[in-house]
């Protein structure tokens, strides 16, 4: 029922924090029931302190060049 607002609600912050509109949010978008849990999720990996930001940031950055991700 909530879940168009949801989805416009994460746009907006994804817009708001990375300055732009991206691809692959735009993509998973179109399908709420994926992207709010995999938003959830995000939301809690970033906040948890079990391992250091740098090796975070690495982490993402391998995977993006495994993936050969243009972001």
């Amino acid at each position: 029922m909530f879940s168009r607002f949801k989805v416009a609600l994460i746009r907006k912050f994804a817009r708001k924090r990375l300055g732009k509109d991206i691809a692959p949010l735009a993509t998973i978008a179109t399908h709420p029931d994926v992207l709010i849990p995999y938003t959830k999720f995000s939301m809690a990996l970033e906040k948890t302190n079990l391992v250091p930001a740098k090796l975070k940031v690495l982490g993402q950055i391998r995977a993006a060049k495994l993936v050969e991700c243009p972001f």
